[in-house]
């Protein structure tokens, strides 16, 4: 039984390779391969043909674009005399029979694996992108394409670059870059020289094919006129070739590549340059994405919770806060941030963050009261799978993730004994063992934690370690609370007020001169951000055009518990409830209060309460 496999299309088309029964025969681009291919969709071992039980097989070694047997995509099958195996635009027909009928049948030459013919040929032939490109200029392009995508700030720079460099290299008449919608239409994004996609039209359904494939597509001069017919010129002129490259990474589609020529055809090295920048680009374009919505995201959360790249007051304690922080971000210790509730201490912690060495890195925040005691150190230092009940897959501690970086522990109180003692050995640079492992793990993370309790409390009583304590407080600030940043208030209550009008789309909404005269009395127990969800509450409560004392939400609120001890403060609340029960009148009112009219009469005078 004498078998050859003869090449009916492609670029090794009439060639014609002798299958030996005795062994298999390997279809590729390596080297190595008994049926050597030039093909720019083969893989360098893309298949393998052999004879087994009196009928050839084929079976697919796992290339990268798959391959045909009489146009069904397969693993494997078997081969049957006039059987055809597509690999990329190569199509390989199965011719059996006796020599002398094989050698009256439509064959040209035949080809052996001489290794003169395979050097010649692949150095002219070579597809593989990074190999096919060994010439120090295309290597160079690749090499600064790399860097553009890495370092493009701008998507549409980067785009424009690398247009512009495709262009260049393969004197191409016109590139244009198309993007995929969420419909799965593509449509034109940016082409140079600008406006050159209009000269080439290419057909939905050749589109859709390419589309469907994920493979790139050389339309030159030889290619099937079917094919060619799907491409029209606007302007009517001829066109030379086309070369398309489908965007894609891990079978999801983000666009298509697309250039022509008017005249001269494209060559192979071109090809093979466009199919490696179009990976790159895709590749870049993807990691753009991310980045650019990751910035959005992030922009859009600082917007929605009045946040700042800057911290809001200049009062004498925040002139000094903000000094310390500037001071203490240069330098590497461990900063311990003392502060009422709500006072602001997570943004001081981002400033600080922001003022470091580390500001390029990621700052992860921590709540240790909103974890559970029994998970807190899972939580921070990482399990492994199976290590306690419910741990049904490994967990990467928020150290771990933090590393390089910033980790801000808020409420480091609620730390469990366990947790401080792991963390103390952190801190003094050794490594942690995260929960169930084996293999101890070392990060570089500075800590910046904070608390609302008193910590050196804790140490007396027990609950936290004394070295751990001194440990964190190498740098140690402390955020005012609103009450005593008077100075400041106004600043803060135009900066939210600003804030959710805007956000609320209320733009024309003002405060009376009641409502901030109120603000200013209340004493603020719940600090910054209290003040920050009344101002939300009442922009959205109010009724325009003014927003009155009334929608502030601040009757009674503070007056049930023993928020301050100034003496001061009580007289004034007090004074004013007074005033509110006997409808204005002072005689009522300080009959009330204890105290004789000239007394209160004083005192409203004093306080500048309003009757």
């Amino acid at each position: 039984m004498f078998a050859i496999l003869h090449a009916r299309s492609g670029p090794d088309k009439d060639r014609n390779y002798t299958l030996d029964p005795s062994r298999p025969a390997h279809i590729g681009r390596g080297t190595s391969c008994e049926i050597l291919l030039t093909d720019p969709m083969s893989s360098r071992f893309h298949a393998v043909v052999f004879f087994e039980d009196g009928n050839w097989h084929l079976r697919d070694t796992s290339s990268r674009n798959g391959t045909l047997v009489n146009g069904q995509k397969a693993d494997t099958a078997r081969l049957l005399d006039k059987s055809i195996i597509t690999i990329g635009e190569t199509d390989l027909q199965l011719v059996e029979g006796d020599a002398e009928d094989v050698e009256e049948s439509s064959i040209k030459q035949t080809w052996v694996a001489d290794p003169d013919d395979l050097k010649e040929r692949l150095q002219d032939r070579e597809v593989d992108p990074i190999n096919k490109l060994a010439q120090t200029e295309y290597l160079l392009d690749l090499y600064q394409l790399s860097l553009n995508l890495m370092s493009g700030s701008s998507g549409v720079d980067t785009i424009e670059t690398v247009l512009e460099l495709l262009r260049d290299r393969t004197a191409a008449s016109g590139v244009t870059l198309y993007h995929e919608t969420h419909e799965g239409r593509l449509v034109p994004q940016s082409s140079y020289p600008k406006d050159s996609h209009k000269r080439l039209q290419l057909s939905r359904r050749l589109i859709r094919r390419i589309q469907r494939s994920s493979d790139p597509m050389w339309i030159d001069r030889e290619y099937d006129p079917k094919v060619r017919g799907e491409i029209k010129a606007a302007d009517g002129k001829p066109w030379s070739d086309v070369i398309v490259c489908p965007l894609s990474i891990d079978d999801n589609a983000i666009g298509m590549l697309a250039m022509f020529r008017d005249e001269s055809a494209f060559d192979h090295q071109h090809y093979d340059f466009v199919v490696a920048a179009s990976r790159l680009l895709a590749i870049g374009l993807v990691q753009y994405q991310k980045t650019h919505s990751l910035a959005v995201e992030r922009a859009h959360l600082a917007e929605r919770n009045a946040e700042g790249p800057e911290l809001i007051g200049q009062c004498d304690a925040m002139t000094r806060l903000k000094e310390r922080i500037t001071r203490v971000g240069r330098a590497s210790g461990s900063v311990l941030i003392r502060g009422e509730s709500g006072s602001g201490k997570e943004l001081v912690a981002r400033a600080v963050h922001r003022a470091s060495p580390r500001a390029d890195r990621p700052m992860l925040t921590v709540n240790c009261a909103a974890i559970p005691q029994d998970l807190i150190e899972s939580q921070l230092f990482g399990h492994k799978k199976g290590s306690f009940t419910g741990a049904d897959t490994d967990h990467v501690g928020w150290f771990e993730q933090a590393h390089t970086g910033t980790l801000f522990l808020d409420e480091i109180g609620e730390l469990t004994l366990e947790g401080q003692a792991k963390l103390l050995r952190i801190l003094e640079g050794h490594p942690f063992l995260p929960v169930g492992a084996t293999e101890q793990v070392l990060v570089d993370v500075r800590v910046i934690a904070a608390t609302n309790r008193d910590l050196a409390e804790f140490v007396r009583e027990g609950h936290f370690r004394e070295d751990l304590f001194y440990r964190l407080s190498v740098f140690e600030l402390f955020v005012p609370p609103l009450r005593e940043r008077e100075s400041d208030l106004d600043l803060l209550i135009d900066h939210f007020l600003a804030h959710f009008c805007r956000q609320h789309g209320r733009l024309k909404l003002r405060l009376s001169e009641d409502a901030r005269d109120r603000m200013h009395e209340y004493p603020w127990p719940g600090n910054v951000r209290q003040l920050r969800n009344v101002i939300d509450s009442a922009v959205v409560m109010a009724d325009d055009p003014m927003i009155q004392a009334d929608d502030l939400g601040l009757r009674d609120a503070g007056i049930s518990r023993l928020d301050t001890l100034r003496i001061d403060e009580w007289e004034r609340r007090l004074i004013r409830q007074a005033l509110e029960k006997s409808e204005g009148s002072v005689p009522k009112a300080a009959k009330m209060l204890g105290i004789s009219r000239a007394t209160a009469y004083r005192k409203i005078a004093e306080y500048d309460i309003q009757k």
